[in-house]
């Protein structure tokens, strides 16, 4: 074998090693309850006060387009106490997503072992389930 061969060789396992390495993580079985609400919160502050351009107590229709996708169904179904124009106070929409999120988080933990596994996370509901999805793939 010569020289450059074997530097060769040598290269492609430490490669191999380091891309085995550099490979994304499967999502885990499960998660945790309070991680969850705990990141789903800091999550959608960012969001918001990203989305409300003008800085604002409000969070207009408009404004809710630029928001994460996941969070665009979450908007349109619980804009409790919106304005006629669509408007909602952004703390208001802010906390109550954050409680809705720790509601249904402990309700769909059936066991209650403080975990959400992948077949408790199908009883949350239809738009929590793209957060949870996103949240155990991405944390």
């Amino acid at each position: 074998m010569t020289k450059l061969m074997k530097a060769d060789a040598d290269n492609s396992s430490v490669f191999h090693t380091l891309s085995h390495f550099a490979a994304p993580e499967p999502p885990m079985s499960s998660v945790k309850v309070a991680d969850f609400i705990r990141s789903s919160a800091s999550y959608i502050r960012a969001n918001v006060a990203k989305a409300n351009k003008d800085g604002n107590t409000y969070l207009t229709k408009a404004e809710a387009k630029s928001l994460a996708k996941d969070l665009k169904d979450n908007f349109e179904n619980h804009r409790w106490g919106a304005q006629d124009n669509g408007s909602v106070t952004a703390s208001k929409f802010v906390n109550r997503f954050t409680d809705y999120v720790a509601v249904m988080a402990k309700r769909a933990d059936a066991n209650g072992d403080g975990f959400i596994s992948k077949t408790e996370a199908k009883k949350l509901p239809t738009d929590l389930q793209d957060n949870f999805k996103n949240y155990s793939l991405y944390r």
